[in-house]
């Protein structure tokens, strides 16, 4: 083994000697020639070729060194040695990625291709209006020449996207709403935001299971739809109509649509839009990937069926403080908005500036909206929120109680079951009563809100009863009056006789 060091080291001062020799002899620019010469031949006899993917592109920021970075962290916490942890701002996951000359192999389309982080100390700089970061840092992506055609530029266009959709689902989400004046802190933008919060889920959210996986199912197919919608020359967009009464839970419905897609909220108060193309202008200004609210639709403007017979509200006289020779955004005639300018809005021209996106109505009275805004292909899907079920009482009794499958087939369930059809009560009012009881044992809770729920049916019986008799009463009495009609009217006819009568004795 001595014999073996002994050689390598003598081989290696030779090889030192005869390196320095060439230093000495041949000048600096023949063996950069040479080198240059020898890189070219090895290529050429490579089966694989190399990209260099730079942090910093001259002075500008490499987006595509971002995204490379973003896309192998997914790999990279599982299949690297040794990673590079952060978190960036508006975050709400750390990022994995590859240390200093790290090595991670991907595959594409049955193709392999090796990524390697390099990171080096720059050059010092000398006088610089932009002063570069110190550490020069790139990746460099080997794959086999074979399959050069096969990952380029598809391969890239790839990263792109999951890098893009990593990032989106990594930041916290926003929920927008329009004001006159706009946001703050950009001058000019007409949306104002704040971190959404929201914890409502389709697990946690109190419905019937086959309708929401009937949601999530048809959620699931408009993100995946990008080919069917570009194939059918259709706008990438889908809408919801939710309705029902009060409490039913359509705001905690779209919070989970928004929670399960992973998509920002644009909630849209029309009180607040005062020409038709300001709506258009706060459409422009939403991005992709985004739910476009407007509750109680019903309420916010005067987008009443068009076939009711309703006279015209009188015209308001000029005032001083407004020009009276039309507006900044069209004519006198367009200073308010119209069913028509809400149809553009949700379906028009104007729908297609940008794409996935989800446009959500809600509405405690469906008959009072024009036929034309509920429509297939404005409102794509009619979701009735209704009255609590046995169903969505389990879900509810198992967020707030801890209420187990196994659990919920004794008799205090049969009772609830039976009763909690006839109480017609909302999913609201059925968290409000366990609220209240949530610090008891649960069996007292859950029978707390079974004597509630019995009350209720009895209010309900009893209102029942006194509306019956109001109707039978009501009924008593038209025939009354109609029994007493007829002495009327023959009263009435004896006495036009006798007058006649008495006035034709008269005349003779």
């Amino acid at each position: 083994m001595k014999e073996v060091w002994t050689s390598l080291v003598s081989i290696m001062g030779v090889f030192a000697f005869f390196q320095s020799i060439l230093h000495v002899v041949l000048p600096p620019e023949l063996l950069f020639a040479a080198a240059k010469l020898f890189h070219r031949l090895f290529r050429c006899f490579s089966t694989y070729c190399y990209f260099d993917i730079t942090e910093m592109d001259g002075v500008n920021t490499n987006e595509l060194y971002h995204a490379v970075q973003l896309y192998l962290s997914r790999s990279a916490s599982i299949a690297a040695s040794r990673l590079s942890l952060s978190r960036g701002l508006n975050s709400s996951a750390f990022t994995f990625g590859l240390a200093s000359n790290d090595r991670l192999v991907d595959s594409f389309r049955g193709a392999s291709a090796t990524w390697e982080h390099a990171v080096s100390q720059r050059q010092p700089q000398a006088i610089s209006w932009q002063p570069l970061p110190e550490e020069k840092r790139s990746f460099t992506l080997r794959i086999k020449k074979k399959d050069k055609p096969l990952l380029l530029p598809a391969y890239l266009d790839h990263i792109m996207e999951t890098a893009t959709e990593i990032r989106r689902r990594n930041q916290d989400r926003l929920l927008y709403t329009n004001s006159r004046g706009g946001s703050t802190a950009f001058p000019g933008f007409p949306w104002e935001s704040v971190p959404f919060k929201h914890p409502s889920t389709f697990d946690t959210l109190a419905m019937d299971p086959a309708t929401k996986e009937l949601i999530m199912a048809d959620l699931n197919d408009f993100t995946q739809g990008k080919a069917f919608y570009e194939k059918t020359g259709r706008a990438w967009k889908r809408g919801y109509l939710l309705y029902g009464p009060p409490g039913t839970g359509k705001s905690s419905m779209i919070a989970a649509m928004a929670n399960y897609l992973g998509y920002d909220i644009y909630d849209l108060e029309l009180t607040e839009v005062k020409t038709n193309s300001k709506l258009r202008k706060l459409l422009m200004k939403t991005t992709s990937k985004s739910i476009i609210v407007i509750e109680d639709i019903d309420c916010s403007v005067n987008l009443t069926n068009r076939s009711s017979k309703k006279p015209a509200p009188p015209c308001e006289p000029p005032s001083d403080l407004r020009p009276t020779g039309g507006t900044e955004d069209g004519g006198a005639d367009d200073r308010t908005i119209t069913l028509s300018g809400l149809l553009n809005f949700t379906d028009g021209l104007w729908s297609c500036c940008g794409s996935e996106r989800i446009f959500v109505f809600t509405t405690n009275h469906i008959e009072k909206l024009d036929p034309a805004l509920v429509r297939s292909g404005r409102m794509d899907m009619h979701v009735f929120m209704s009255y609590c079920s046995f169903q969505a009482l389990k879900i509810l009794m198992k967020n707030y109680l801890g209420w187990e499958d196994d659990e919920q087939s004794d008799e205090l369930m049969r009772e609830l079951a039976e009763v909690v059809d006839d109480a017609e009560i909302t999913p609201a009012d059925v968290s409000e009563i366990l609220i209240k009881n949530q610090r008891r044992e649960r069996r007292e809770a859950a029978a707390e809100l079974l004597e509630a729920l019995k009350a209720r049916v009895e209010r309900r019986k009893e209102r029942k009863r006194s509306l019956s008799e109001q109707v039978v009463e009501e009924e008593e009495e038209q025939e009354k009056r109609a029994l007493e009609s007829p002495k009327e009217s023959t009263g009435q006819l004896m006495h036009s006789c006798n007058a006649k009568e008495d006035k034709g004795a008269e005349e003779d």
